[in-house]
């Protein structure tokens, strides 16, 4: 406590006795004293609190920005590989495939099946998307990662 409280506490203590002195009470000075105190504590305490509590400017961690436009496309298949983890869906393959071929001949100018250069341009993961045997199911996780291959691509 500062100078200041501890004698406006003091005083209060003071002005609580002789009042209660006064009117033939007969006060434990020492226990009113406590009291006194203990609630000249409490009161500081919370104008303290309310006084040092400030608001926290707080901003997201940036996020990675993505090259290129949005396809429509590749938005519905992120939904149906939120949907894919609880059904087991393995007929996204098809249509991966598929979305990789035209982004290829769209954004590259290059045909996958005619040419070797598909090579370079593709991913790890979506070279193995291409070669992944048609009836395995692929996994979420290994989903997502193809998607993200794909938006930019």
């Amino acid at each position: 406590m500062t100078r200041r409280r501890a004698l406006g506490t003091l005083c209060v203590w003071l002005v609580l006795s002789v009042s209660l002195w006064a009117t033939d009470a007969r006060p434990a000075v020492f226990a009113l004293g406590a009291v006194v105190l203990v609630a000249a504590a409490a009161v500081f305490t919370i104008i303290d609190l309310a006084r040092g509590v400030r608001r926290i400017d707080w901003s997201p961690t940036p996020q990675r920005r993505r090259t290129g436009a949005v396809d429509p496309r590749v938005v519905a298949l992120r939904r149906q590989i939120d949907a894919a983890r609880w059904s087991g869906s393995t007929q996204l393959r098809d249509t991966l495939v598929a979305l990789t071929d035209d982004r290829l001949q769209t954004h590259h100018n290059i045909d996958r099946s005619a040419s070797a250069a598909a090579a370079d341009v593709l991913s790890p993961n979506l070279c193995r998307l291409v070669d992944w045997p048609r009836g395995a199911a692929i996994s979420v996780r290994d989903l997502r990662r193809i998607v993200n291959d794909l938006e930019e691509l």
